[in-house]
This record gives C-alpha cells, structure tokens and sequence, in this order.
C-alpha cells in the first residue's frame, strides 16, 4: 500500500479521534482507495502486456534479420589491384552561325550549334591477388 491508503486506513481506524469520519464520508473514502487499486491493477496489466508483446515482436524480428544479413564474422576477400580506369576521349566541333541578312527592324539571335562525339575507351585489365 502507498502512503497515502496507510495514513487513511490509520485514520478511519483510529477510535481516538475526536471527531470520526461519517458514514458517507468513509464510503466515499473507501471507493476512492478501491479505484486506485483498481487503477494501479489495470496500469500493471497493460504494461506486462505490452512488454510481452515487445519480446514477441523482438523475438520474431531478430532471427529473421540474422537470416537475412548473412554470416556475421567477416572472411577475408581477394584483393584485386587494377590500373586505372581510362575515361574516354571527347571531341567536338562548334559550327558557327550564318550572318542574318537585315530585312526588318528586328534582328534575329542565331546561336552556334555545337557537335560532339565520344570514343569508347579500352577496356581495363584486371589482375587479381588472393590472400
């Protein structure tokens, strides 16, 4: 019991009191301590619920997320040493634009075109080194 149910179980025993607590006033004191009971019943009931429920789901998730993830101990991978990888050549040419002859007032904005094209660069040599 909490303090608070020992010091209202002490009063409403106490037969010194010089004035005892009523009838209604007793009844209405003794619903209050029931409810916190009742309360405290229902708090310590869901938490335990939830709790299980936790492990459940935990227990669940854990073996298939070890599954998945495969061995957990790293193994040693060869070791692969590779020149660089060339980047491939890009040439491109700018056409300039023709001269607009004038025939209104306003003049048109030509712009150069611009042309490129790329070579397929060689295809790298691996060699590799296993340890």
């Amino acid at each position: 019991m909490e303090d608070f149910e020992h010091e209202l179980a002490r009063m409403m025993r106490d037969t010194q009191a010089n004035t005892p607590f009523e009838d209604q006033h007793r009844q209405r004191l003794q619903a209050g301590v029931r409810a916190r009971r009742r309360a405290r019943t229902v708090w310590m009931a869901t938490g335990s619920a939830l709790t299980i429920a936790g492990l459940g789901v935990g227990l669940e998730v854990l073996p298939s997320a070890s599954a998945q993830g495969g061995p957990t101990v790293p193994h040693h991978q060869p070791t692969s040493t590779t020149a660089p990888v060339p980047l491939p050549t890009r040439t491109c040419t700018t056409v300039p634009a023709p001269i607009p002859t004038h025939t209104s007032t306003t003049v048109p904005v030509l712009i150069p075109t611009r042309t490129c094209t790329t070579a397929p660069a060689p295809i790298p040599t691996h060699t590799s080194t296993a340890k």
